[in-house]
């Protein structure tokens, strides 16, 4: 198969042939559709940040496609089914794991980082851990659910548990943060967006920000902030690219807290 493989920080990804990968009694051999590029994969790139999987290595971790093999012991699949391919595996074993908060699994494998991704024709994953993509979603757009709409799903719904009325403060408008934006609005909350980016700002708006605020053509945001509330935030959540996604409820009657 072809793939884009990694080498080294600060040259181009190489496009060459390297061996279709067999999946195991577990697994399932996906051909993919498509594969997001995430600020990630463009640290890994421009940057310097090492892989967990010394280099070369196929990087990509938002994947969606159809599945063309089923391991002898992977269940609930058949060749041809559209799938969505999370972005990290997990061991299903460990405490965080059995208490329901896979997402920090002890012993989580992550797509184009511990192990070749799907920057390639074909990539291989265990059956447990892959979603059938329902045929009302783009085989080709929907790639980037599996990473960028997860997360500040799990943000949203989870961590900050929006409810209707809340004021919720979104630091950074990119792919992450507008999904955050459209989320919380989804979700009943009102939504003010940041970011130094006016396009983004427009998009935001689009998306169901009632107020956004551009932190350059303003003295002071948190003031801002307190005057279009009335006091402050309930929720604040950090998506800019240079942070950890985080969220959190502001105490009862305080300000603002970055998170």
């Amino acid at each position: 198969m072809k793939a884009a493989v990694f080498y080294e920080p600060h040259t181009p990804l190489r496009v060459e042939k390297t061996p279709t990968p067999e999946p195991k009694a577990d697994e399932i051999l996906v051909k993919v559709a498509a594969c997001g590029l995430c600020h990630t994969d463009l640290h890994y790139i421009d940057h310097g940040i090492p892989t967990a999987k010394q280099p070369p290595v196929i990087l990509g971790h938002e994947a969606s496609g159809r599945v063309v093999q089923v391991g002898g012991d992977a269940q609930g699949f058949k060749p041809g089914d559209r799938v969505l391919l999370p972005a990290i595996l997990t061991c299903g074993r460990c405490p965080a794991c059995r208490s329901g908060r896979e997402n920090i699994c002890q012993r989580l494998v992550m797509f184009g980082n511990d192990i070749d991704g799907a920057f390639a024709e074909y990539v291989v994953a265990p059956a447990k851990d892959v979603f059938i993509l329902p045929d009302v979603i783009p085989l080709i757009e929907g790639c980037v659910i599996a990473d960028a709409v997860t997360t500040p799903y799990h943000a949203v719904k989870n961590r900050a548990e929006v409810r209707p009325g809340d004021t919720v403060v979104v630091y950074g408008c990119g792919g992450v943060g507008l999904n955050v934006v459209q989320f919380a609005h989804l979700a009943g909350g009102v939504v003010i967006a940041v970011d130094i980016a006016e396009e983004k700002l427009e998009w935001a708006r689009r998306f169901g920000a009632s107020e956004t605020l551009n932190p350059t053509q303003i003295p002071d945001v948190s003031r801002a902030i307190r005057k279009l509330t009335g006091g402050g935030a309930d929720i604040a959540i950090e998506a800019s690219r240079f942070q950890r996604l985080t969220a959190r409820r502001t105490p009862s009657g305080g300000g603002l807290q970055r998170s």
